[in-house]
């Protein structure tokens, strides 16, 4: 459990590092000009290393506490924001930190090791079949300068990514790993998610589009992961356990949407 744990908080320091770093060269410079920024550029390398930890932590871990201990990167986003963009944190926003902690604590605590196990094909199928759906909406939605349904559709990539990772087994080799149809869909997943998520950032205002993009990201796929891959708690802890999650997502909203300018 200890490596998996590890994993996901090296991955939630990454993310929130990244976020704030792209967050600067979205507003720095408009349109496809971002993309060859060097501060969203190295934003990129962090996410890239992120989500390296994050599929090592998905191997021994459900997607719920991975998901939701990833949610943590709102704190290192906020805490770096503050130097970044000379924001103040308020009692509130500090409180909201500590509550968000606190759950991610509980969470931790309630979870077992639990092995991933292969994709069955019919979610493959469904993934395959989701993933140019999502790509074909962004594509629409990118000329429009609409930063919530962009961060709705980014959640839900991201939400593709992570389901597709849970249900990627890396016990083979690398020729073994490429061959799997499934970690294509995970890559494709996360560009369309990266690439939302730039967007609303680029045209919206951080708190909510942050808010909207991380509850979507928890939700979607932890409820999936339940319902399709026998995703639990530990035992006696199930309480606990969606206790913390609702304690978690709770502090995320409070902490983004009551943040200055959201």
């Amino acid at each position: 459990m200890l490596p998996g744990l590890t994993a996901a908080l090296a991955a939630s320091i990454g993310y929130g590092t990244a976020s704030v770093l792209e967050a600067v060269a979205a507003r720095r410079v408009g349109g496809a000009k971002v993309y060859a920024h060097p501060l969203y550029l190295a934003g990129i390398g962090l996410d890239l290393l992120a989500w390296l930890c994050s599929l090592l932590a998905l191997q021994h871990l459900t997607l719920f506490t991975v998901q939701a201990l990833l949610a943590g990167s709102l704190v290192v986003t906020m805490l770096l924001a503050r130097w970044v963009f000379a924001s103040e944190l308020s009692r509130a926003q500090l409180l909201a930190m500590g509550l968000l902690i606190a759950g991610l604590a509980v969470l931790a605590l309630s979870t077992g090791t639990q092995p991933a196990q292969p994709a069955a094909q019919p979610l493959v199928w469904t993934l395959a079949g989701a993933l140019p759906v999502l790509a074909a909406a962004l594509a629409v939605l990118y000329p429009k300068r609409a930063p919530m349904p962009t961060a709705v559709l980014a959640g839900l990539a991201a939400s593709g990514a992570a389901l597709g990772a849970r249900g990627l087994v890396l016990d083979g080799g690398v020729i073994q790993l490429l061959r799997e149809p499934m970690l294509w869909l995970v890559l494709g997943f996360g560009v369309v998610a990266m690439a939302g998520y730039t967007r609303a950032l680029e045209f919206g205002h951080v708190g909510p589009a942050t808010a909207v993009f991380t509850v979507i990201e928890v939700v979607v796929p932890g409820i999936a992961g339940m319902l399709l891959l026998g995703d639990a708690a530990r035992e006696g802890w199930e309480l606990a356990k969606y206790g913390a999650i609702a304690l978690s997502l709770g502090s995320c909203l409070w902490l983004t949407l009551g943040s200055p300018g959201a």
